[in-house]
């Protein structure tokens, strides 16, 4: 479980129905009509816009947010490259391919066995790269569903109002229906504006934020397995890849090193 989205839902949730019962009552924002109108409404439009596919990948992309993501360990990454790196560098590239089936991480097994096969340089950056990219483009489709989503929700909190105020200019005479369709008219408006600014556009955000954090896992390993390909010494490889880190986890990996050499040594 994503603790971090838990708590911001949650969170969000309480303060808003904190805010209501100080002004008024809870159950005066509760309104069936208003949720089929907005959510069946927002939903509808979203699989009228995009395929089945991805519409269903939108939607279980809503429940990975609330899942635990999954970790990307980069400093145990560059490590492990450079490792194989100077492996192949002292005992030669075809001494990777018993190193191949220990490997957990699939894209680094793969890369690593067009190196060994002898794949040339550039064609092992072209599949890489283009895996990459696809990879990237499915992720950006699916934010793009739900930014999507998160557009329109608002715009159907507007039509829910708009028939609110129809039922209730058309029904002037009856002062039984005046509350009905008053709710309708206000609470769409409020559900459309919660949902798309509490969860839907945080959740494109949320895709997002975790699309780039696999996309630079992904990097590494790609400009990693180029480098051992190359034949380029691990210290170069090493500078290389750590480019891709902040400068808090570059000066992290360098004590770390720094301490297992130290260990080494004594």
């Amino acid at each position: 479980m994503d603790n971090n989205t838990v708590f911001g839902t949650v969170l969000g949730i309480i303060l808003i129905a904190v805010g209501i019962k100080m002004g008024g009552s809870l159950s005066a924002f509760i309104n069936i009509p208003s949720v089929f109108v907005v959510f069946g409404g927002g939903l509808s439009a979203m699989a009228v816009a995009y395929s089945y596919d991805r519409t269903m990948a939108a939607l279980r992309m809503i429940k990975f947010c609330y899942m635990a993501p999954k970790e990307y360990n980069y400093m145990k990454l560059v490590s492990s490259i450079l490792l194989t790196a100077d492996v192949a560098r002292k005992e030669g590239i075809l001494a990777l391919d018993s190193r191949i089936a220990e490997i957990d991480e699939p894209f680094l097994a793969r890369g690593l066995q067009m190196v060994v096969d002898g794949v040339d340089v550039k064609i092992i950056e072209d599949i890489l790269d283009t895996e990459l990219d696809s990879r990237a483009n499915r992720h950006a489709d699916v934010k793009a569903a739900l930014d999507f989503l998160s557009s329109v929700i608002p715009a159907f909190g507007m039509i829910g109002t708009i028939m609110g105020l129809v039922g209730l200019l058309g029904n002037l005479d009856d002062p039984t229906s005046i509350g009905p369709n008053m709710a309708v008219a206000l609470i769409t408006t409020f559900y459309g504006a919660v949902a798309a600014n509490l969860l839907f556009i945080p959740f494109g955000k949320k895709a997002e934020e975790r699309s780039n954090a696999e996309q630079m896992y992904g990097e590494i390993i790609a400009r990693g397995c180029m480098f051992i390909a190359a034949g380029v010494h691990p210290r170069i490889i090493q500078e290389r890849l750590l480019a891709f880190m902040s400068d808090q986890s570059r000066l992290q990996f360098n004590e770390l090193h720094l301490s297992e050499e130290l260990g080494e040594g004594g």
